[in-house]
Order: C-alpha cells, then sequence, then structure tokens
C-alpha cells in the first residue's frame, strides 16, 4: 500500500489532491485503463474513414492540398519531419498514422463546412441516422468528437476523468460515434472490452 511519503514522490501531492483517497486515484486508473479500446477503435475508424474520403473527393495526396487550414498543414508538416528524424520514409501511410486525433476532429471545424455538408457526413459515417430520426450535422459531430478529443487527452496525461466534466457516459458517446460508421464496429468493441 502506498504510504503519504510515496504519494508525495511519485504521484505528487498536487496532482494527489484532485482526488479523495487512494481508492479514488486507484478507480480513475482504471476507468482510464478501461478506455483504452474505445478511444482506440474511433480513432482508427475515423481516421481511416476520412482518408478514404478525401483521398476519393479531393486527391490523394489530400494532406497537401490547400483546402486545409494553416493549423492542419502545420500539423502535417511535423507529422513529415517527425519521420524525417527517424530516418523513415514520408509515404501517405505513415503521415496519415502520424497525425494526432485532434488533427481528424478539427477537420470538422467551421473552415472545413464546405467540405462537411450531409453528403459528405453520410460518405465518412455511413451508418449515420437519417434526419427525421436524428437531426445531425457537422457542427454537431465536432462537438461530440471534441468532447471525446479533451477525454482522452486527459487520459493520455493522466489526469482525473473519474466523475468530471461530464465524461459519465463518456462510453455512451464512444458507441454512439462507433454507431455511425456501423453496428458491426460497435459489436467489435464490445466484444474487446469483454477480453
Amino acid at each position: 500500500m502506498l504510504n503519504i511519503d510515496l504519494i508525495n514522490l511519485f504521484i505528487s501531492k498536487k496532482r494527489f489532491n484532485a482526488y479523495k483517497n487512494l481508492d479514488e486515484y486507484s478507480q480513475n486508473l482504471i476507468f482510464s485503463k478501461n478506455s483504452y479500446i474505445p478511444l482506440s477503435v474511433l480513432e482508427i475508424a475515423l481516421r481511416n474513414s476520412l482518408d478514404r474520403y478525401l483521398s476519393k473527393n479531393i486527391s490523394d495526396n489530400w494532406y497537401e492540398n490547400d483546402f486545409l487550414t494553416q493549423d492542419s498543414k502545420k500539423k502535417v508538416q511535423q507529422a513529415k519531419d517527425l519521420l524525417f528524424r527517424r530516418g523513415e520514409t514520408q509515404i501517405k501511410d505513415k503521415i496519415i498514422a502520424e497525425l494526432s486525433f485532434g488533427f481528424w476532429v478539427n477537420l470538422f471545424k467551421k473552415p472545413y463546412e464546405k467540405n462537411m455538408r450531409i453528403n459528405d457526413l453520410k460518405a465518412i459515417f455511413p451508418n449515420l441516422p437519417s434526419k427525421n430520426k436524428q437531426n445531425i450535422n457537422r457542427q454537431i459531430i465536432f462537438n461530440k468528437l471534441n468532447h471525446i478529443r479533451i477525454f482522452r487527452n486527459r487520459i493520455f496525461h493522466h489526469e482525473k476523468v473519474l466523475n468530471r466534466d461530464g465524461f459519465n457516459d463518456i462510453f455512451l458517446e464512444i458507441e454512439e460515434m462507433l454507431s455511425y460508421f456501423s453496428n458491426d464496429l460497435v459489436e467489435f468493441n464490445q466484444s474487446l472490452q469483454k477480453s
């Protein structure tokens, strides 16, 4: 069992102060661990669906196209620079894999509204509910994905997410986004969670 000296030394007093006790800290770690699979499934599905859509509708090397904002172009360049520093070839698959979840989420921001109309969204999310079931647009998609991105970043920076900022239903939110791709993807995610 960790005593207060070890907590202060290895967790830090400031970080630990966010928790009631060691039990809550431990629960947060387990909650964070359990989020890894659904976040991974969502991130990879989003990345690949967007790449497929943009490759078909803009160009195979869409990430070098002028439709990207300056911030997005900078992120692409950072990915290329990282590959260069590692001595890896700057092929499309590697560049795509290096782009952050935030990069993909930001493609649903307002500057991309001409590329993210409802027909575009249906191409990216083939199982998107019909308009009479649920009215979903680019802004709604961005808001949902951005909330998940905030959660993901807190997880990967080892911050408290348990009972914070509306994250109690985050797994349902991730499953909703996965269902926009395919119900089979939701089932796949659920089967991995049981493993």
